[in-house]
């Protein structure tokens, strides 16, 4: 997915928007940070527990930046 990282509204959280949706990044690298653009591969995970309460938890396995 490519979208723009964004600051969850709970602490130390990232969700990544893409395609009119929002997507918990778990797990994310250290160069995805808010405000950068990037394209991300992973596994969703929708019914994963988290301590963020936002966006569909996606669990990173390869991201960079665009």
């Amino acid at each position: 997915m490519r979208g723009e990282v964004r600051n969850g509204v709970e602490h130390s959280c990232l969700v990544l928007s893409a395609d009119d949706r929002e997507y918990l990044l778990v797990h994310p690298p250290p160069e995805l940070r808010p405000g950068v653009t990037a394209v991300v591969r992973g596994r969703i995970e929708p019914g994963m527990v988290t301590t963020c309460m936002q966006g569909t938890p996606l669990v990173v396995s390869e991201a960079h930046t665009a």
